[in-house]
C-alpha cells in the first residue's frame, strides 16, 4: 500500500528584512504509512510547521514535491481535501457559541448529519460540556473541541499540531486512546506533532524527526529507540572519592569500556555485564554501593539526535530551538496551559 503522505526535497526559505534568509525547510523527506499513527517531531524552529501548513496550501513552498493520497498538492488538493482532517496551531473559535452550536453550524454548511455533532462531542469528551459558551472554555476544552471539529467529516488523514496542548493527565490519556483507536480499529491515518515526547514513545506507531528544516531520522518508534540506545550502567560508591580510581580500574581491564565520571558516580559503557563491573572493581579493592541499569527512552535519544543535550552546564529545553537554530513567526508554537483552570 503506497505511502497516505509523500513529501520529497521539500524546502521553503522566509526572507528577513537586514537579517539572513531563514531555511525553515532545507530538502525535508517524509513518508507516513496508512493505519498509523506517526509522530513529527524536532525542537521549535526545524520546519514542523511549516510542513504542516504547506501539506494543507496554507502556505506556498520554494521546491519538492508533496503528495497526499498519491495526489500532488497544493495544485490537486481539492480532489482529497474532503478526506482530510486538520488543527493545526491554536484554533480559534466565535466565544459567544457554545461548543454544540459551533458544531451543528460547521456540519450543517458541509452536508454532514446532525447525528454526527454528537458522536464527535462523546469521542472527544465534551459531551457535558457542550452547551457552554466557548468564551469559559480552558484550553484543553478549546483543545478538544478542536478535534472534534476534525473529526466531524470522518477524516481518512487526520493532522494534528501538538493535539495534547492544554490537557490534563487524564485528558492526555483520553486523546491517546482516541487517536489511537482511529488509527488501529478504523483506519485513519494520524499524523501527531508534539512535544510531549513520553507522550509519543506511547501513542505513536512510528515518527520522524527533523532539525533544521531536514529529516534526521524515521522509522518505527521502537526501532529508532533500540538503533540509538546502548545501555549503560550507573555505579555508586559510599565514598565519591573513589570514583576516579574506579574509572581507571574499568578502563584499563577492557577494550571497548567507556568510561564517564560524574560528580556522584560512574557511567560505564560497553562493559560485557555488570557482574563484570562489580568483580573488576573488588578485584582492585573498590567496592560500589550502587549498580543500575539503565536505557535510553525516546527524549535521550531525540535531545542526541537533534543536538539540543545538555552542555556546557546549560540544558537547552526540548519545546526551545538548538543554539544557533533560528525562529520565525511561522514555527512559534500556541500557547500551553492547564486544562482545568
Amino acid at each position: 500500500m503506497p505511502p497516505v503522505i509523500e513529501i520529497s526535497g521539500l524546502r521553503k526559505t522566509y526572507q528577513r528584512l537586514l537579517r539572513q534568509p531563514h531555511h525553515a525547510l532545507d530538502g525535508l523527506d517524509m513518508e507516513v504509512a496508512a493505519g498509523q499513527v506517526h509522530g513529527f517531531l524536532g525542537p521549535n524552529g526545524s520546519g514542523k510547521t511549516t510542513t504542516l501548513r504547506a501539506l494543507l496550501g496554507l502556505i506556498g513552498t520554494d521546491a519538492g514535491t508533496m503528495r497526499i493520497f498519491g495526489e500532488e498538492v497544493p495544485r490537486r488538493l481539492p480532489r482529497v481535501i474532503a478526506r482530510i482532517g486538520a488543527v493545526v496551531e491554536s484554533p480559534q473559535f466565535f466565544k459567544h457559541f457554545s461548543g454544540r452550536l459551533t458544531l451543528q453550524i460547521l456540519a450543517e454548511s458541509t452536508g454532514i448529519p446532525a447525528t454526527r455533532v454528537d458522536e464527535v462531542l462523546e469521542q472527544v469528551g465534551l459531551r457535558d460540556q457542550a452547551k457552554q459558551s466557548i468564551k469559559g472554555y480552558s484550553l484543553g476544552m478549546r483543545q478538544r473541541l478542536a478535534v472534534a471539529q476534525a473529526l466531524l467529516k470522518r477524516p481518512e488523514l487526520l493532522v494534528l499540531d501538538e493535539p495534547a496542548n492544554g490537557l490534563d493527565p487524564a485528558g492526555i490519556h483520553h486523546m491517546r486512546a482516541l487517536l489511537q483507536w482511529l488509527a488501529h480499529d478504523q483506519g485513519t491515518t494520524v499524523l501527531v506533532s508534539s512535544h510531549l515526547l513520553s507522550e509519543v514513545q506511547q501513542l505513536c506507531d512510528s515518527m520522524t524527526i527533523v532539525s533544521r528544516g531536514r529529516r534526521i531520522t524515521a522509522g518505527k518508534v521502537a526501532d529508532i529507540i533500540a538503533g540509538h540506545s546502548s545501555a549503560h550502567l550507573s555505579v555508586r560508591f559510599a565514598d565519591p572519592g573513589l570514583i576516579r580510581d574506579a574509572a581507571a580500574a574499568l578502563t584499563d581491564a577492557a577494550d571497548g569500556v567507556s568510561v564517564t565520571t560524574e560528580p556522584e558516580r560512574l557511567v560505564v559503557t560497553g562493559a560485557p555485564e555488570a557482574a563484570w563491573v562489580t568483580k573488576t572493581l573488588a578485584d582492585a579493592g573498590l567496592y560500589l554501593s550502587e549498580l543500575t541499569a539503565e536505557t535510553k527512552n525516546l527524549e535521550s535519544v531525540f535531545l542526541e539526535l537533534t543536538g539540543t543535550a545538555p552542555r556546557d552546564g546549560r540544558a537547552v529545553q526540548v519545546g526551545q530551538p538548538a543554539p544557533d537554530a533560528p525562529t520565525t513567526p511561522a514555527e512559534t508554537d500556541g500557547q500551553t496551559g492547564d486544562e482545568d483552570r
